[in-house]
């Protein structure tokens, strides 16, 4: 434990009243700390229940600025204002080790939401931005923030959707969800004395309209998780400000308001006011950038455009030159979308070319690490969409796939596709280099001006895991 001045144990208020602190920074706490997180110190509860290292400040409700003494005493004689800032840190580091096995021969990823945090702890916890209140001017600054934290190398970033204190009217709840489904860490919270505000006990038609967004994010989980994959290799933000994808346009760099989902080309800008029913996006580029929901065009660089925010939606829009995976099955938790089939969603760029990838494992263990994953990029160039390998194997990777084998792409949509598509109406489909190509449906939809055509190929049936080429 923590100990005061004295060399004695030190005492202080904080939610369960009179509390003693465990010192991480002793290693002896760390082996005591992991003896309280297996399963069965958690009677009743699922193998889905984690942990939230809550108050780590630490929080002291009766010591000095709400925190301990600056000369209470840590392991190895240091005073708490030597390693204050790093307190939190300690306790993620125990908190992950005590984690790793909680039911003796099965080793998981741990999952830790932290509110204090440091250099370093990225690689162990997702953060939240602490106690906001239920205000539109705490919506509109939780965009920043969340970027801000990408920018400063901790990716997995979100705040409380909703507000913590007070009670959001039924306006802006349902834009803090249409924001919130775009932070990296994504969940609704709120105090105690606050009224209940569950989505299904909204009315209508906002309960709707709540539901439709966090479809939307599931929907879109396959682009997320590979967008956390790369965070997890290279540190790249899962969500980008404009200066970050576009450096080298000076006009970017004071918007802070809306944001790109890593390298996916979908842009979004949250409402984020009150009574507001267009928004204004900044596109840097001279690319064309479809409406995600319609295909409208937008294209201009270096200028805002004005795009419409209804009630049920917020602006997303996707860049040309992008090939983004999608799950379109409703489910109730990414768990049962495991085996559902993709949908590709294909924008062209001024070249009539676009590529994304896709990173795919099996969410729970460590078995990625020898090989347990799919990693695919997907390439669109000369009316030929191609899916090639980009993982490195190893000795898990057959396995793997052999249990992925009944996972197929079920649809390719293809946003702005030549004119002379309207006379086709088949495709060539090749899996693994197979001798007999088969064929699938094309069907061309056209569409007013202002709006892009489309095309969708129907049931190609190739397997995410394989090598295939789709020739247009």
């Amino acid at each position: 434990a923590v100990l005061n001045k004295d060399g004695e144990i030190y005492d202080g208020w904080c939610w369960p009243g009179s509390s003693n602190w465990v010192d991480c920074f002793n290693p002896a706490a760390h082996a005591w700390w992991a003896t309280l997180h297996k399963f069965d110190k958690f009677k009743g509860s699922l193998q889905n229940l984690f942990i939230w290292n809550d108050m780590n400040e630490p929080s002291v409700f009766n010591g000095p600025d709400m925190t301990m003494p600056k000369d209470n005493l840590h392991y190895g004689n240091w005073e708490h204002r030597d390693v204050h800032n790093v307190n939190g840190l300690t306790l993620l580091n125990a908190t992950y080790k005590a984690m790793l096995e909680r039911k003796k021969g099965e080793v998981r990823r741990p999952f830790i939401l932290t509110r204090s945090y440091y250099a370093g702890a990225q690689r162990v916890s997702a953060m939240w931005t602490g106690d906001n209140q239920a205000t539109w001017d705490h919506l509109g600054a939780s965009i920043p923030m969340v970027l801000t934290n990408g920018i400063a190398g901790f990716p997995f970033a979100g705040a409380d959707v909703g507000g913590f204190f007070h009670n959001p009217d039924k306006d802006l709840l349902t834009r803090w969800y249409q924001a919130g489904i775009w932070y990296p860490f994504f969940r609704a919270h709120a105090h105690i004395d606050t009224r209940r505000r569950e989505p299904y006990l909204i009315s209508e038609p906002h309960r709707s309209y709540i539901a439709q967004a966090i479809r939307l994010r599931y929907q879109l989980m396959p682009a997320w998780y590979t967008a956390f994959h790369e965070a997890s290799v290279n540190g790249m933000p899962i969500v980008r400000p404009q200066y970050y994808m576009f450096p080298e346009d000076e006009q970017g760099f004071a918007i802070d308001d809306q944001l790109y989902l890593a390298s996916t080309g979908l842009l979004v800008k949250p409402v984020v006011q009150k009574n507001t029913h267009s928004a204004e996006v900044y596109i840097s580029d001279d690319e064309k950038y479809y409406d995600y929901f319609d295909f409208t065009v937008y294209q201009g660089a270096g200028k805002k455009h004005t795009v419409p925010a209804p009630e049920d939606k917020v602006p997303v829009l996707i860049q040309g030159g992008h090939i983004i995976p999608r799950k379109d099955r409703p489910r109730r938790s990414t768990g049962l979308m495991r085996w559902d089939p993709y949908t590709l969603v294909i924008t062209l760029d001024k070249n009539s070319e676009a590529q994304g990838s896709l990173y795919v494992d099996d969410g729970e263990t460590f078995d990625y690490e020898r090989g347990a994953y799919i990693h695919r990029h997907f390439n669109y160039r000369e009316s030929v969409l191609s899916s090639e390998d980009i993982g490195t194997k190893g000795p898990k990777t057959a396995e793997y796939l052999k249990t992925m084998a009944g996972v197929t792409v079920e649809r390719v949509v293809i946003v702005d596709p030549p004119v002379e598509w309207k006379a086709k109406d088949t495709v060539v489909v090749i899996e693994d280099g197979a001798k007999l190509a088969s064929t699938a449906s094309l069907e061309f939809y056209e569409q007013e001006s202002g709006k892009a055509s489309y095309a969708v190929v129907k049931k190609p049936n190739v397997g995410i895991g394989k090598n295939w080429r789709i020739e247009f």
